[in-house]
This record gives C-alpha cells, structure tokens and sequence, in this order.
C-alpha cells in the first residue's frame, strides 16, 4: 500500500532525478542558545495551572496493567507475525548509505517494494530509478529506511477498510515527517547518532499500526484534527493501554534493541508527566523530549494540515499536547531549540518530505 501525493509539488532544493545530490548535513558547530526573549517565554509558560483534561488523565504503563489486562494486549501483539531479520538491522540506525543498500539488496521483496514506489507517480520522476543505490542517493537514508520498514510493517499487518487505510496513512505520514524533525533536531544539538533519534520517530507510531491492525472499528480516532491527548483517552478507555504500551511490548517481541524499547515505553510521559514529576534521568528525558517534540510536528503535519514547517511555532501551540513542553525546555537547558524550529536550514530536510508526503 502506498499513500505517497500524487502530483506533490516539488522542492527546489531536491537534486533532479538524473543528477542526484545527497542532501547537505544540517549539523552545526555548537548547539544554539535561546534568546532572553525565549527563555522569558518559557518561565512564563512553565508557570501555567494544567488543563483539567490532561490533569485527569493518568498515563497507563505496561507495570500499571492486572494480568487479566496484560495478556489481552499479548494476545494482541501476539497476532501479529515476526517482521522480515532487516527491521533489526533498522533499527540500530543503518545511517550509511551503503551498508543501507546492501541491506536492503538483501531482501528481494523489500528492494522491489522501494523502486516501486519511488518509480510511482508520487515522486513524478523524469526516468526511472533502476537501482536501490540511485534511490538511496536520490532520496536520503531517512526516507529510504521509511519506505523499508513501511514495507515490511504491509508485510505483517492488515489494512482493509478505507477508515483503517486512511488512519494508516495519516500514522504513517506523522512518522515520516518525525523522523527526519528528530534526526534534525538531534544534529542541530550535536547529539551522537542522529539516526537513532530518527530510527525511533520511525517506530514510534508501531504501536497505532498494530491497533488499528488488530481493531479497525478504533481507526475512527485517527481522524483529522485531532489530537494526541484525545487518542490516548480513546485508546485506554477500548483497550485499558495506549500505543506507547503496544509499541514497547511489539518491539520486544520482535526482539530488537532493549534502548528503542524503552524510549518507546516512554515515548508519551512528556505529555501528562510534569517535569519536576519526572524520575527519568535528565539524559533520558532529553532524548524522551526530542522524540515528543519530533512526533507532535509530525502530527501537525499528518493531522493538523500544517504544510510549512517554518508557520509552526510551538509557544503559540494551545493544545494540551504541548502544555508541558515549555517548562521541560526550560528545565533540560533546551530553550535553543526554539531557535532550530524556526531555523531552515535545520527544516529543509523536514520540509521535503512534507512536500513529497503532503495530505
């Protein structure tokens, strides 16, 4: 299945077709500084009483769960078949773009899913790719590695309804996006491993998938312009957890990395967990932090209909998704951030694959 705009508008600064260009590293020297400006923002923010809906939802984890509860949602993930050995190799990163080839050339299906959708209308290329090495380069590792794993996921998962398909689409479009916001924003901090960040943004709606996968009638809550904070109530209220719990737990059964896990176990706390509530080390919740902020750029995206990244300003953002946000900035020494969201040469990337992947 594929869900890629046809007739997408193309961005300037995507090399042609026929003489492709690996896209500029959006890295810089030293991590920003916020402004006094910012940070006056963010005190004042931070200083702010919780709306009553977030401060009445209680954040389910899988230790919250009686055992009644933990083996339906098994039961769950368990219907779901292992995914292809390259998810493992995704996983760790796989940042270079020629162990990503080779990786890639070593499944068959996966290689002819990738240039089939890159030979689509979607990408309105001016001659075909006939190689995975041209796709590789033409679309950056980022991209690539989504279409991989969005192929494998087709593999293991079932999506028939058109309310199911479009909730896919829109899961998938969120992750696409968040994925290159958290490999951006990770090397704008100069942060080891961008592609890890970027990994996890990837797999983090793996959880979503595997729900609408196994329950189609809950796809209706993956409707346009709604929020994160009402899909989690919806989510508890069906299946007594949220897509955080599926996701950790379908990663596990699928035996990746033990640290992707646990950032997707965590992947909601910034959303109901008050900072100063946080036990998470100030490391763990700085990489919690920029998975979150990745994730809800890709929901205004996927969800909220924003079509250029530079019109998002998170300060201004009222929904309850973000109302923790500031005061965590704050308190993690993250303020610069502020300065790489409205920076575009830390968006070009992101903006890219907004064009390519537009609603």
């Amino acid at each position: 299945m594929s869900w890629f705009k046809r007739g997408a508008k193309k961005d300037d600064s995507a090399p042609p077709a026929k003489s492709p260009a690996p896209a500029p590293a959006t890295a810089v020297s030293a991590p920003p500084e916020p402004s006094q400006d910012d940070m006056a923002s963010l005190e004042s923010l931070a200083e702010r009483k919780a709306p009553e809906t977030l401060a009445d939802l209680f954040l389910v984890m899988e230790e919250h769960l009686n055992e009644l509860e933990l083996e339906d949602i098994k039961v769950l993930v368990a219907t779901l078949k292992q995914p292809p050995p390259l998810v493992e190799r995704l996983s760790s990163g796989l940042d270079d773009p020629e162990e990503l080839r080779e990786a890639i050339l070593s499944s068959p299906t996966l290689s002819a899913d990738v240039l089939r959708v890159v030979n689509s209308a979607a990408f309105a290329l001016s001659s075909p790719m006939s190689s995975i090495e041209h796709a590789v380069t033409y679309l950056g590792t980022t991209m690539v590695r989504g279409l991989v794993l969005q192929s494998a996921v087709g593999q293991v998962m079932a999506f028939e309804t058109d309310v199911q398909k479009a909730a896919y689409m829109r899961i998938w479009r969120s992750s696409y996006v968040a994925s290159a916001a958290a490999q951006a924003y990770a090397a704008a901090l100069n942060l080891e491993h961008p592609s890890i960040h970027a990994t996890r943004a990837l797999l983090v709606n793996i959880g979503d998938l595997a729900l609408i996968s196994a329950r189609p009638e809950l796809s209706v809550i993956y409707a346009p312009k709604t929020d994160l904070l009402s899909r989690v109530e919806a989510q508890q209220h069906d299946i007594m957890a949220n897509s955080a719990v599926l996701s950790s737990m379908l990663v596990r059964q699928w035996s990746l990395p033990e640290d992707l896990c646990e950032s997707l176990r965590h992947s909601l706390t910034p959303l109901t967990w008050a900072p100063e509530s946080n036990e998470r080390s100030s490391d763990k919740q700085r990489e919690d932090l920029i998975l979150y902020l990745a994730c809800r750029i890709g929901d205004a995206v996927a969800y909220g209909g924003l079509k250029d990244i530079a019109d998002f300003d998170l300060l201004a953002q009222e929904s309850p998704d973000f109302f923790y946000l500031p005061d965590y900035l704050r308190r993690l020494e993250l303020g610069g951030l502020l300065r790489v969201l409205s920076d575009r040469r830390h968006s070009r990337r992101v903006q890219q694959i907004v064009d390519t992947f537009g609603g």
